[in-house]
């Protein structure tokens, strides 16, 4: 099914007995040798001390193959993906598997040597950056001095890679620490024509305490709001923007996504859970892996607690609010139009 007909599905049918992903997230490898303080999976464990085997370059192909038949959409993430030994070896499989858009996030630290792979793959180049502040930066990353500037100096070569048909998103986590540092980020990533991200910093699978009625907050989501409205690069429709800003509660939709772990392991309902229905290597279908799922854990539950990630709300707000997307096209074209004058 492409994407057009998964939306059209989700938004009218979305049977429990069916999954039809619009996007698929790979995590190609839980390793990282950053320590950031805000790292935390769905119980708040960080992702460099999960456990898992890494695949080979050429069984990872394998599995993209499958993944390649449930979804046009790929995210290719981590831990650090980049840190995978047969890294060039998947980006080079990759291409030829025709992904409509892949995603790469990458902390950046070695992008500078691997660029010549990520370049003719990827449709968007996702990098976390949260703050200007080198000093601060190389405290949280755990891996000594210039750590940050090295980050700094692959970002700005990224973007004068010859022929760059990929977009560079700035991805940030809004931390009670660094609420007052991602001014300077989003203005860092507007000089130069980036995309910024921004989601709050997750415990387990809530808002940081912190956070929530915090005033430097909610005036950080309104500072990013009013960029949105004069046709800033910000990531996410004003409707989201302002859910995340509330932290309202929403209705999640995790089957509009397929979640795999290194070794193919299939997250049901979702990657904030835990619970794995299965393997794709052992079932390639995902409507039997959801009854599976379903049958060994229960309907998809309606969470008490939320979890304010860039997927999880994005897709919800996405079919809760379609008039949210034609009001993001409004305003895009308006920047466009005041751009070219």
């Amino acid at each position: 099914m492409n994407a057009v007909a998964s939306f059209l599905y989700h938004l009218g049918i979305d049977s429990p007995r069916k999954w039809h992903p619009l996007l698929s997230v790979y995590y190609l490898t839980y390793a990282c040798d950053f320590r950031c303080p805000h790292c935390s999976d769905g119980v708040g464990k960080p992702y460099y001390r999960l456990r898992s085997p890494t695949l080979s370059g050429s069984r990872v192909l394998d599995l993209l193959r499958i993944i390649r038949r449930h979804s046009e959409y790929l995210v290719i993430t981590g831990g650090e993906p980049l840190q995978h030994p047969d890294f060039r070896e998947v980006m080079e499989g990759l291409g030829r598997l025709n992904f409509r858009g892949v995603i790469l996030t990458t902390n950046g630290v070695a992008l500078d040597s691997l660029l010549p792979a990520v370049a003719p793959v990827v449709t968007e180049l996702v990098v976390s950056l949260q703050t200007l502040d080198s000093e601060r930066a190389d405290a949280w990353y755990g891996l000594g001095m210039g750590t940050h500037r090295r980050v700094l100096a692959n970002l700005e070569q990224a973007a004068r890679h010859p022929g760059r048909k990929f977009e560079i998103v700035i991805s940030s986590v809004v931390t009670p620490e660094n609420i007052g540092d991602l001014y300077g980020v989003y203005h860092f990533a507007k000089q130069r024509g980036f995309r910024l991200a921004v989601c709050p910093q997750l415990v387990g699978v809530k808002a940081h305490a912190s956070l929530a009625g915090s005033p430097a907050y909610r005036q950080f989501y309104d500072f990013l709001i009013a960029e949105k409205k004069r046709g800033g690069r910000v990531q996410g429709t004003v409707d989201y923007l302002e859910y995340m800003r509330d932290l309202r509660q929403f209705a999640c939709r995790p089957f509009t996504m397929l979640v795999v772990s290194p070794v193919g392991e299939v997250f049901y309902p979702c990657l904030e859970l835990g619970n794995f229905a299965g393997n794709l290597f052992n079932e390639p279908d995902l409507h039997r892996l959801r009854q599976a799922g379903c049958a060994c854990f229960g309907p998809q539950p309606k969470c008490g607690t939320q979890c304010h990630s860039a997927c999880a709300l994005g897709f919800s707000r996405f079919f809760e609010n379609p008039a949210s997307v034609l009001h993001e096209a409004a305003l895009w074209t308006r920047a466009r139009f005041r751009s070219a004058l």
